[in-house]
């Protein structure tokens, strides 16, 4: 079985010198190291500017019984650094390369019967998840392929450009992607919703986009379209007192911010759960609880004041980058440096402890407060126990939206159409843009009373450039 561990690590002059004081098997380290590159590899969430890595001790253990063991080694004799701070059910250990092994992987083979079996049964797809989304699994099969030269090669090409360049975490980056495309290439696929904004992660969710042009199914050139910035544009929803008036009616029933349930199509028997103590301990909010705390305090003229009508019409017409930009500089003389900026001062507001506000890092919150006071004051409410409550809620139900109202709308009317999902974008074979654009306008007015805005991106390598 393959495995990747830097480059200038040779595993076994390294047991060789410094022999481990228990018994041990060299396979066991190979696969440690590789896991902290699996593991940001398969969740783009996980990738840390720092290079620490989250080692669930659960999972190991179920591959490598002693794994504890093979961890303090491998700190002691400089190869890893570690991150302590553990906190039971909320945060793992941490681990990452030591600035020495911060290189380019290379291929270690490893053979022991036992662990390649453990690793393969962790392969193994989550059948819970495909129970749910049998619509979305059944095609993760041999016919979705990858062009391993053409990928490859071009993602080379990029390393290369961005070493020179300087970019940040050239060489993680790099090996990243490189792991992505084995996996792809070797149809080692995965099928994951993580428990707490219930996004499904899969080889595709996890591939740098760049390397997606490579990717076809059954040799049909594929095709997506996002929702662009998705989560602003269901907060304005969030915005509306009938949202909270009519709690409870379809489509705004509990299903369409929980687990895996849709509140207008019944596929399975599968009762969803909200945010308890099962879900994730770290919420202490759920979404029933979040609705009532907003319906209590929320003003019924709030969506006649007018920093809430401009915010929603320009969130709805795709201008409101451009307006806060506008209006910053009208009013203070600053110029962001590219819309990239603004748009990190709009998740700043969605996602920031309402704490930051006081901060002198948190001059564009409340710039933000002062161009949409009220706005601000909604999100605050939501806030207020947990600074992750907005943007959970925000992102279930964008996963609901996404997974259990367009692409299983799309399996029920063209059952042998491929289709795939990346958090809040559709993919499927070129020569459907019509009918899908139809089918996610349709449910969105259905779901949340108003229409996206949308971007159609072909997945052809001719469309590609060497950015970082």
């Amino acid at each position: 079985m393959k495995q990747f561990i830097p480059a200038n690590l040779d595993i076994d002059k390294l047991l060789a010198s410094n022999p481990p004081s228990f018994k041990y098997h060299r396979d066991n380290f190979v696969h440690i190291l590789h896991l902290l590159t699996e593991i940001p590899a398969r969740n783009k969430d996980l990738r840390r500017e720092d290079g620490f890595v989250p080692i669930h001790a659960h999972t190991l253990q179920k591959q490598i019984r002693d794994y504890n063991l093979y961890l303090e080694y491998l700190v002691s004799t400089g190869v890893l650094d570690i991150d302590s701070q553990y906190i039971p059910g909320i945060k793992s250990r941490e681990y990452r390369f030591t600035e020495q092994y911060q290189t380019v992987n290379k291929v270690e083979q490893i053979d022991k019967f036992t662990l390649t079996k453990n690793i393969s049964k962790g392969f193994e797809r989550n059948w819970c998840t495909e129970k749910q989304y049998p619509f979305l699994s059944r095609f993760f099969n041999d016919d979705l392929k990858i062009d391993h030269s053409g990928a490859t090669d071009y993602l080379f090409q990029l390393y290369k450009k961005n070493c020179s360049a300087g970019v940040a975490n050239s060489i993680r980056k790099y090996n990243y992607s490189m792991l992505s495309i084995e996996k792809l290439k070797n149809h080692e696929f995965f099928f994951h919703v993580d428990k707490t904004v219930n996004r499904l992660h899969t080889n595709l969710t996890g591939c740098k986009s760049q390397i997606r042009n490579f990717i076809t199914y059954s040799g049909m050139d594929l095709v997506s379209i996002d929702l662009k910035n998705s989560q602003p544009w269901i907060s304005t929803i969030l915005l509306d007192p009938k949202f909270y008036e009519n709690w409870g009616r379809p489509p705004y029933s509990s299903s369409f911010i929980s687990n895996n349930s849709s509140s207008l199509f019944k596929y399975n028997n599968y009762t969803p759960f909200l945010f308890s103590s099962s879900s994730s301990s770290s919420h202490n909010n759920s979404p029933i609880s979040l609705i009532m705390i907003v319906k209590n305090e929320l003003s019924l003229d709030t969506i006649e004041k007018d920093d809430v009508k401009l915010y929603k019409s320009k969130v709805l017409d795709g201008t409101l980058y451009d307006y806060f930009s506008q209006e910053i500089f009208n009013r203070h003389g600053m110029k962001f440096k590219d819309r990239k900026a603004v748009k990190a001062v709009i998740f700043t507001v969605l996602f920031s402890d309402n704490r930051f506000i006081g901060q002198k890092e948190a001059y564009s919150k409340r710039l933000f407060r002062e161009i949409f006071p009220n706005v601000y004051e909604i999100f605050k409410i939501i806030k207020r126990s947990n600074a992750s409550d907005l943007p959970v809620l925000l992102q279930r139900m964008e996963s609901s939206l996404i997974l259990n109202h367009i692409a299983y709308r799309i399996s029920k009317e063209q059952s042998g159409l491929p289709i795939f999902t990346i958090h809040d974008s559709v993919v499927f074979p070129v020569g459907y843009e019509s009918y899908v654009t139809q089918v996610i306008k349709e449910e969105s007015m259905r779901c949340l009373g108003s229409n996206p805005t949308l971007a159609v991106e072909p997945w052809s390598p001719s469309s590609l450039k060497l950015t970082a």
